[in-house]
């Protein structure tokens, strides 16, 4: 299959007041972005903003910020554009709303808009689902059984001003290691798209295996102990004995009872017809449940082939994409029909053969939607087909019982048909009395049985869940093995990055000029140079967005890391950075950028740009000032 590198890119970002109007509305381009202006003109606001929209949760809004209804953006996610909104509230774990095509377009329509909420349920997606199968990410969950979410991307993303500069990701109150490692390995692309699912299922697989080890051996215990049945041949052998110890028993109560006296009276009702009555009821109630369970096995075939015909048609538009991709990037020289070489007089947007314009955009957008409503379709099939097979399931095992209570009733009529009588004699009550025990020993092993089929069911169980875990197991070291070695490319990479831009740093800190190892532990989110973490706060600054741009310049040159090519930074000039040196790195990474021909986009903030920086079409909007702060509320 294709590598899919994923792109996150920023192409509008508007925000609207209470009443609806305009407060921001900018649009980004490619490469290097700039917000520029004075400190409190409200940068960091709009960085915010941009954060919150594409998926961040954040409610620690400025007072500029409330006076403002909603933030909205519109995104090209791998090529296709959609539109985002977002709630201006002081509360956490917002909703998304999502339209599936660009801003121009939702303004004139305003029913097709899904609103999804924070986190995924049962029977509801969130909007990370939704956005991470736009990115073509997966979706992954991690050993506190939490999954991560987009907004855990982000905190790779943004680099802004709250979070200590010792620490790369992006602060929040309940940080988890074990996350962050996910978080890391997801966007260096060393994350298997099964991986983490096989390590979460190892562990569950063995926790199974060990309950159900100690419910085997408990249950075989005592079942073993009790009855001396421990097989299902056994049970059903000593249920054959039984009744033909039954038939017996009825057979001499016959005999006998041709030897009696028939009394009956008209009032009295015959043994016959209440056993009758019974055994008509348990025959209605075998018929309804075989009905059932035949319905039922319709049902869930049915249900069974719409699920595959949903993932034939998944199947089916991700290789139309996918095709449609790889012929896109085919460049065409000579007409397919005469063979004559095509002229390159064509508008840039146009076709190269029939000069019509190119419109790819909503047909992009609109193929992610269809997308993501046929998973959501087989989600939601699939939980309807496990409840009819759970349904099945029981009145299978419900069936057995009704079926030996029917036999039994329809014996004892034949044995009341023979010998109709209302009366007993004495000399038939030890028969009547031994015939009640050994009905009452047939419903005992029928019982018994399912017992039975319970320790033998456990038994299969605990060997498949052995066998898979020995699988896992094999399959984990293999992809561990595979996933060591593209991280250690991946780190490799970033070093060589990192001290590239600290070579080219002014002449500030000493360990930067010779610095030679670059140690980052996604894992405790911590970094060094050299194996020292103690510089300056200036210079820690530097350090810290010399690691995290490098991560992104990796992602550029390394087509396996999933890093969506996209960074936000918010703290340039943080902690005492004195103008020249902010300067120096801001066009540093802006020449970085420039060298590059993949599409790529980096926003930041800054209150001291550089001269040559400035007034060029890198800037996004006005120079801002106390006078004329980022919102216009």
């Amino acid at each position: 299959m294709m590598n899919v590198k994923p792109t996150l890119f920023l192409n509008r970002l508007i925000v609207r007041t209470h009443n609806n109007r305009i407060a921001y509305d900018e649009t980004f381009h490619n490469g290097v972005n700039i917000i520029r202006g004075q400190n409190s003109s409200g940068k960091s606001t709009i960085a915010n903003f941009i954060f919150y929209v594409l998926g961040g949760d954040f409610s620690n809004w400025t007072t500029e910020a409330l006076k403002c209804k909603e933030v909205i953006a519109e995104v090209c996610l791998n090529s296709a554009v959609i539109t985002l909104k977002r709630n201006i509230v002081q509360s956490i774990r917002q909703p998304m709303s999502i339209f599936w095509n660009n801003y121009e377009e939702s303004k004139k329509d305003s029913m097709n808009w899904t609103t999804f909420p924070f986190n995924q349920s049962t029977n509801k997606v969130s909007y990370t689902n939704v956005l991470f199968k736009a990115l073509s990410f997966p979706e992954v969950k991690n050993e506190e059984n939490s999954n991560i979410t987009i907004h855990q991307i982000l905190r790779l993303l943004y680099i802004d001003q709250e979070t200590p500069t010792q620490r790369l990701f992006r602060l929040e109150q309940f940080d988890f290691p074990l996350t962050r490692e996910a978080i890391s390995e997801i966007l260096l692309g060393v994350y298997d798209d099964t991986l983490y699912s096989q390590r979460l299922r190892l562990k569950q697989a063995k926790k199974e295996k060990d309950e159900k080890d100690r419910e085997f051996q408990n249950l075989n215990k005592v079942f073993g102990h009790t009855t001396g049945y421990n097989t299902i041949t056994s049970v059903q052998n000593e249920i054959e004995s039984t009744k033909t110890t039954l038939s017996e028993i009825i057979n001499n109560i016959i005999e006998l009872r041709k030897l009696q006296i028939v009394r009956t009276t008209t009032k009295t009702k015959l043994v016959s017809e209440n056993i009758l009555t019974e055994l008509s009821n348990a025959k209605n109630t075998i018929r309804d449940i075989q009905i059932k369970i035949n319905q039922l096995d319709i049902d869930i075939a049915d249900s069974q082939q719409f699920i595959s015909t949903l993932k034939k048609r998944i199947s089916e538009l991700n290789n139309s994409l996918l095709t449609r991709q790889i012929l896109g990037e085919l460049p065409l020289t000579h007409c397919p029909q005469c063979l004559n070489e095509l002229t390159n007089n064509v508008a840039e947007g146009h076709c190269f053969l029939c000069k019509q314009p190119l419109s790819n955009e909503a047909e992009k957008a609109n193929a992610k939607r269809l997308l993501q409503e046929m998973d959501l379709q087989v989600r939601e099939s699939k939980s309807l087909l496990e409840e009819k097979e759970r349904k099945r399931a029981n009145f299978s095992g419900e069936l057995p019982t009704y079926i030996e209570t029917a036999r039994s009733l329809q014996k004892q009529l034949d044995s009341s048909v023979q010998n109709p009588q209302t009366t007993r004699d004495e000399r038939l009550d030890n028969f009547l009395v031994e015939k009640g025990k050994v009905e009452n020993k047939i419903e005992y092993l029928t019982q018994q049985l399912q017992m039975v089929e319970l320790i033998e069911l456990l038994k299969k169980e605990i060997a498949q869940l052995a066998a898979e875990i020995s699988i896992l197991e094999s399959e984990i070291q293999q992809k561990e093995s595979e996933q060591t070695k593209n991280r250690q490319f991946a780190m490799q990479k970033i070093r060589e990055f990192t001290l590239y831009i600290l070579k080219n740093d002014l002449d500030r800190q000493e360990e930067f000029r010779s610095g030679k190892w670059v140690e980052i532990d996604f894992l405790r989110d911590l970094y060094s140079l050299d194996g020292n973490h103690n510089f300056s706060a200036s210079s820690n600054v530097y350090l810290k967005n010399a690691i995290l741009f490098s991560i992104f310049f990796a992602s550029l040159e390394l087509d396996f890391l999933r890093y969506p090519r996209f960074i936000l930074c918010d703290n340039m000039e943080d902690k005492g950075m004195e103008k020249e040196r902010t300067q120096n790195l801001q066009k540093l990474i802006t020449e970085m950028s420039n060298k590059i021909e993949q599409e790529h986009q980096i926003i930041f903030t800054t209150s001291m740009i550089a001269d040559e920086l400035n007034n060029t079409p890198y800037c996004v909007g006005a120079e801002y000032d106390i006078n004329n702060k980022t919102l216009k509320v």
